[in-house]
């Protein structure tokens, strides 16, 4: 007979992908009420070099734009 080491425990599947959606946007709506910086609208950052890309990159205080 052969007996195989379980170790912990399995994590608790969602009985439907409805349900999966809902726990997903809880925890996104958490994230978003905890995070120290507001979630910016989409923009387009042009820049001629990576160079100029880099230091607008560096510039930026809010860690959510990059």
């Amino acid at each position: 007979m052969i007996f195989m080491k379980i170790v912990g425990s399995r994590l608790h599947i969602p009985d439907s992908p409805a349900e999966a959606v809902r726990r997903a946007e809880r925890i996104i709506d958490e994230a978003n009420r905890l995070a120290p910086h507001p979630k910016p609208r989409g923009f387009v950052v042009k820049a001629k070099t990576w160079h100029e890309y880099a230091a607008w990159r560096l510039a930026q205080t809010n860690p959510r734009l990059w």
